[in-house]
């Protein structure tokens, strides 16, 4: 009896919850938290039969033009003559830009060189120039420097000497061109170009001072301007650097080492000429 009542409530307690499960799921469905798939449609039914395919009998096999077979394509057309005529303008466009590119360089290169030796005739010219000018100027000065034993008319010469030649040392020439050249060191150490004198101005003066100098090398007396430079400002700046070897300085004029030239500088004194290009 109480074996029966069990079964009987488990029956109705699997019923219970069959029905909650499912009303759950409906509920669940219709609210959309459940996709619910349609179920496939119905196909037709379909027969396969696997079937051997097997060559034809016959008397010969098909002709091959009949196969399937690859090819090569057919070569592209031949281009026209406008295609023909546009290339080769091209490719003369081309050229003539190369040979126009290649002359310019060439060009370039010649002018180059032209200039490299123009700077080098002009630095040339421009080294004889003052060699000339050097030279006249020495020259200039050496003919002030008199030698007085050449006042003898009967006098001895030289047979390389000249008509007018004023030495009777074969060596005056050198030895006064080397004295030269060590006074006007000396003067061009103490001259001092005023500012004011622009350097084109002052490279075309020439100032000529005079003075006379003891066995010391100091300069006796007031140095006077020989030939003026047309430049007060240089005039004076050339008095003002002779008078720097006057007494009560410490700089001395140079001696001539021959004795001969030191006797007539001594006696007749200086005439240097003062070039403001060399300044």
């Amino acid at each position: 009896m109480s074996a029966a009542r069990d079964t009987g409530l488990k029956t109705v307690s699997t019923v219970v919850a069959c029905s909650i499960n499912g009303l759950i799921f409906t509920g669940m469905a219709m609210a959309g938290l459940i996709d619910v798939e349609p179920p496939p449609p119905d196909l037709p039914a379909v027969d396969v039969e696997l079937v051997q395919m097997i060559p034809k009998l016959g008397s010969k096999p098909p002709e091959p033009e009949a196969l399937p077979r690859i090819v090569q394509p057919a070569p592209p057309p031949p281009p026209t003559d406008d295609e023909i005529s546009l290339s080769r303008e091209k490719e003369e466009q081309l050229e003539r830009e190369r040979q126009q590119k290649e002359q310019e360089r060439i060009e370039a290169e010649r002018r180059k060189q032209e200039e490299e030796e123009q700077r080098r005739e002009d630095e040339a010219r421009r080294r004889r120039e003052e060699d000339r000018r050097r030279r006249k100027a020495m020259q200039e000065a050496l003919d002030r420097a008199v030698d007085p034993r050449a006042d003898d008319e009967d006098a001895p010469g030289f047979e390389e000497g000249s008509a007018v030649g004023n030495s009777l040392d074969p060596n005056s020439l050198r030895n006064k061109q080397l004295y030269i050249a060590r006074l006007m060191v000396a003067l061009k150490s103490q001259f001092e170009v005023p500012s004011v004198i622009p350097d084109d101005v002052r490279k075309r003066l020439k100032a000529t001072v005079s003075f006379k100098i003891n066995a010391g090398g100091k300069v006796v007396g007031e140095p006077r301007l020989v030939r003026s430079s047309g430049n007060k400002f240089f005039d004076d700046a050339a008095l003002s650097a002779v008078r720097k070897f006057g007494p009560g300085s410490a700089l001395r004029i140079p001696l001539p080492t021959d004795p001969e030239l030191k006797k007539s500088v001594l006696r007749q004194g200086l005439q240097p000429d003062m070039y403001g290009k060399d300044l």
